[in-house]
């Protein structure tokens, strides 16, 4: 049976603990890539006010929709901290109901305003969907701005 002696370290720098620069670029560049995907997912301020005006849009059509449908008045009524909706039924306002006419907090990084620079609006649409006096919400949000409209006929348009 044959022995093998152990090998001795060949002569020369001793091998040193510790990573080599090739692999610390290799994992900056890694976290950096990670980095990257999450500062791309965190939403912005613009995509904020730009999503919540077009959720306001969307059920003030909806709100002007039930109107049409139900032949009542439906009211919403805009606060500087949200938005509920209402109907009259009975000669008296009542909440409006279902999921998507829920009292609607706005976002902590979105202000509201009416196009009169009042902190409170109403909107009110008749029981053929017309509403009185147009309006405007004017939602910001940091740099960002939107505008919601609802003309005299009734029709809901939303734009910078």
């Amino acid at each position: 049976m044959r022995t093998f002696a152990p090998t001795a370290e060949p002569r020369g720098r001793p091998r040193a603990n510790g990573f080599t620069l090739v692999e610390l670029m290799i994992v900056l560049s890694i976290m950096a890539l990670a980095a990257t995907a999450v500062v791309l997912t965190i939403p912005g301020e613009d995509r904020t006010v730009r999503s919540e005006a077009d959720r306001l849009a969307a059920r003030l059509a909806a709100a002007r929709d039930v109107a049409v449908i139900e032949g009542r008045s439906v009211a919403v009524n805009f606060t500087p901290s949200g938005y509920g909706f209402e109907r009259r039924m009975a000669g008296a306002w009542q909440p409006l109901p279902g999921r998507a006419f829920e009292q609607r907090n706005w976002p902590g990084d979105v202000r509201f305003s009416g196009a009169n620079g009042r902190g409170a609006a109403r909107i009110s649409f008749d029981r053929v969907g017309i509403s009185p006096t147009p309006q405007a919400i004017v939602l910001t949000g940091g740099d960002a701005r939107e505008i919601v409209r609802v003309s005299a006929t009734g029709e809901v348009s939303r734009g910078p």
